[in-house]
């Protein structure tokens, strides 16, 4: 949450969460055949060209009664208050913030989502280590933009 409050260049890049806290997004994100999705889409993985199929299937899960309002739902809870319920507090105290299973993180360097500064120094909180590798030449979708360099990542980390 730092970034929200201290990096502009996050803050930029994360116009669309602030947007998504308003109801006019119910009502923008639909027009023009989903064109904001197209937007964010761009500004995220500026060299990907997303498959007409794709971007088909996409819109038609979002035109499905309620899913748009519950994909919106998830950027409010971000923001939310802390949980009062007392389960929940007891996990988030256990947990302390630290994580304890070996990691690994991907991150594309054209990322236009989310900076990859973001990801500098958070290994601390890696009780158990993690392998951080930033990938040149990809945004956000780094699954769908490089699949078998992702892939061959994952493999090595989960055979080590």
């Amino acid at each position: 949450m730092t970034a929200f409050v201290a990096n502009g260049d996050q803050q930029r890049r994360s116009w669309y969460m602030f947007f998504f806290q308003t109801r006019l997004a119910e009502v923008a994100v639909p027009l023009n055949d989903f064109a904001f999705i197209d937007r964010l889409w761009r500004e995220w993985s500026p060299s990907y060209v997303r498959p007409d199929a794709d971007r088909a299937a996409l819109n038609q899960m979002f035109q499905q009664p309620g899913v748009l309002t519950q994909t919106l739902g998830y950027y409010r809870q971000l923001f939310a208050p802390p949980s009062t319920d007392p389960a929940v507090q007891a996990l988030e105290a256990r947990a302390n913030g630290a994580i304890h299973a070996p990691s690994l993180y991907l991150h594309g360097v054209e990322d236009g989502c989310m900076s990859v500064d973001l990801s500098d120094g958070m290994e601390s909180v890696f009780k158990n280590g993690l392998q951080r590798i930033v990938i040149p030449d990809v945004g956000h979708f780094l699954h769908l933009e490089k699949p078998d360099e992702v892939a061959d990542h994952i493999v090595r980390f989960l055979k080590a």
